[in-house]
């Protein structure tokens, strides 16, 4: 069952990577969603990249970089022309994949498909594919069971070209032998800072200099454009709310489900496995069986012996260094010789030898867990928002529909739409596009359509838009503010300390490079060095910038002392004198296996860049630059 998962180790690491899976086969599907008009942002031969595309790529990653950095995320981040176009050349390159793979004629069946999915560990419990663990899990993602088995079914076809380049490269030992030397490498540098400010008594800025800069640099103080905007949000949880559940009915669907609020006996063992392998000979099994019996004897006759006895004997690398504790376990879950003897043993017994297709147990009873049925009033709460769950989803399909045709019809106001849905009407205040994505669930379409030159100008109410699973939002310009610069006359002070700054670091990188030069010769600059500090390269430390780390290790190490200089991050000059070189250990074979591993990954990903820089430079690749950048002022 696992073959399929291993051929395709890739694609499963970039699927688990991206989901935290759960779903049910209802056999294997085909997702399309048409009716609409969608601009290409950019085409890949014959095939397109539309704005929805790109969109739902962008709220994806916008979710992931909002799980990762949590409080520090900054939806502005994704506006960037350059991370748009990095996500947008991720896009071409999967198409460039899939236009590849479908002239190598590459399939996946659906026998191979659901083969694949049922081997996801999240999906799984105690080993086997559980649905129920594939409902749940895929429910937690907002995701629709066609939607997960269309996007594992494309990077399945992805997989033959991508496994043999990525995870296919090797490097040579003693090369990244080398490479962790030097990467490792420390060195002792003493460092002399030129401070810019003592320049600064001597820098002349004039009003027209800063009045010069203002202008030719407005964008830089310019305000982002604002709105303040009324809207609507529809969710099932919304209707969930007020919806009423008659208690008689919550009585009654915990009578019927009352399997559900039952937890089955557990049992909590040890055992000590004596193995037999399954082609073993007579004598083989005999032997076993009476080391097995010998054991036993040895626990019954000193029952708290039993943990010492199974580190010293057992075979099963699982649970001899835990005393042979296998925790607790209800039934079904072990094999049935091993499972009847447990559940048919009290506390404290020791049982066996108990042959089973692994060998011989000897086994202890160590605790019982008697089952328990939940009583009604325990669950009661759990039940009837259950139920309110079922009939919001029952109910927000009509609610969606009269939610659109109410946002449309009575266009001027959203307070209609309020009104009919019990909808509460809130209104933010002043904010950027930026903001708003976030109050919109990170749907950059709803902030597209509140910031259209159509709904600036007529204020009338947006369509509504999809901004979540189960979820439906509508707004309306209240008051607008475009983006402007900042007057003049708030920033001068401002941009006159900038430039002021700007010239005496200037002086003093002048004065810096002069006295470097002077040391380079093996004269006397009149520094004074700091006590020298040890650096390595992987290591940040104070007054040195990346650009000083670079430069400290560049320096020859046959000639020392060595000089080099930087600007410092205080806009001064620092000089770096390197004293010492000293040379790391030489790395054991597991640092150096390691290493190799991440070495031979990079090289991979070079490989697979190149890969597909010769599939870009073979297909007519166009971008709707216009698209990409769109902003609706």
């Amino acid at each position: 069952m696992f073959d399929l998962l291993h051929k395709h180790k890739t694609a499963a690491q970039f699927i688990l990577g991206a989901v935290t899976l759960p779903f049910v086969f209802f056999g294997t599907y085909q997702y399309f969603e048409g009716g609409r008009d969608a601009q290409t942002v950019a085409s890949v031969g014959k095939n397109k990249i539309t704005q929805q595309d790109f969109d739902e790529a962008l709220r994806e990653q916008q979710e992931r970089m909002r799980q990762a950095l949590g409080a520090n995320f900054d939806s502005s981040m994704l506006d960037r022309p350059d991370v748009r176009y990095a996500l947008l050349d991720q896009l071409v390159n999967q198409r460039l994949l899939e236009n590849e793979a479908h002239a190598e004629r590459f399939r996946v069946s659906d026998a191979q498909l659901a083969q694949f999915i049922a081997a996801l560990p999240p999906f799984q419990e105690n080993g086997k594919f559980s649905q129920d663990k594939y409902r749940e899990v895929l429910a937690a993602q907002g995701m629709s069971p066609l939607m997960f088995e269309q996007r594992v079914r494309g990077d399945l076809v992805l997989s033959p070209l991508q496994d043999p380049i990525v995870a296919g490269s090797i490097a040579a030992h003693s090369s990244v032998a080398h490479y962790l030397e030097l990467l490792e490498q420390k060195r002792d540098v003493a460092v002399a800072t030129i401070p810019a400010e003592p320049f600064e008594k001597s820098v002349n800025v004039s009003d027209a200099d800063v009045k010069s800069f203002y202008d030719k640099n407005q964008k830089a103080f310019e305000m982002p454009e604002m709105a303040k905007v009324e809207y609507l949000l529809l969710t099932q949880d919304a209707i969930a709310s007020q919806i009423k559940v008659d208690p008689a009915e919550v009585k009654q669907a915990y009578e019927q489900n009352s399997k559900q609020y039952t937890t089955n006996e557990e049992r909590q063992a040890s055992h000590i496995l004596i193995a037999v392998k399954k082609d073993a000979s007579d004598a083989d099994k005999a032997a076993a069986k009476k080391k097995a019996e010998e054991i036993a004897a040895k626990a019954r006759a000193n029952p708290g012996s039993f943990a010492q006895l199974a580190k010293e004997y057992s075979q099963d690398p699982g649970s001899a260094s835990q005393g042979g504790d296998l925790g607790s376990f209800s039934r079904g879950a072990m094999v049935k010789p091993f499972e009847d003897a447990v559940f048919s043993a009290k506390v404290g017994d020791i049982v066996g030898p108990v042959q089973t297709d692994f060998g011989y147990h000897i086994i202890k009873v160590t605790g019982i867990t008697p089952s328990h049925v939940q009583s009604f009033d325990e669950v009661k709460g759990r039940i009837e928002a259950d139920l309110k769950r079922q009939k919001a989803a029952q109910k927000f399909a009509n609610a969606a529909e009269q939610f659109q045709n109410l946002v449309y019809e009575q266009a001027d106001s959203l307070a209609g739409a309020a009104k009919g849905l019990g909808l509460e009407l809130q209104t933010t205040p002043l904010v950027t596009r930026e903001k708003l994505q976030e109050i919109a669930k990170g749907s950059t379409k709803f902030v597209q359509a509140v910031f259209s030159p159509e709904s600036v100008q007529s204020k009338r109410n947006t369509e509504a838009i999809e901004v979540g699973p189960n979820a439906l939002m509508a707004g309306r310009v209240v008051e607008y503010k475009p983006a402007a610069p900042k007057p003049f006359d708030e920033v001068k002070d401002e941009i006159r300390k900038q430039l002021v700054h700007q010239k005496a670091s200037e002086m003093a990188e002048k004065a810096g490079q002069e006295k470097l030069a002077l040391l380079a010769q093996g004269k006397d600059a009149g520094l004074t060095f700091d006590k020298p500090v040890t650096i390595d390269r992987n290591q940040v430390k104070p007054g040195f910038t990346v650009a000083a780390i670079k430069k400290v290790f560049d320096a020859n190490p046959n000639k020392l002392p060595a000089y080099e200089g930087a600007t410092n991050d205080k806009g001064g000059y620092s000089i770096y004198k390197v004293e010492k070189v000293i040379a790391p250990p030489a790395p054991d074979a597991t640092k150096v296996q390691t290493a190799s591993s991440r070495v031979a990954s990079e090289v991979g990903r070079e490989l697979m860049n190149a890969y597909l820089a010769g599939l870009k430079a073979d297909t007519d690749v166009k971008i709707n630059q216009a698209a990409l950048e769109k902003k609706e002022q």
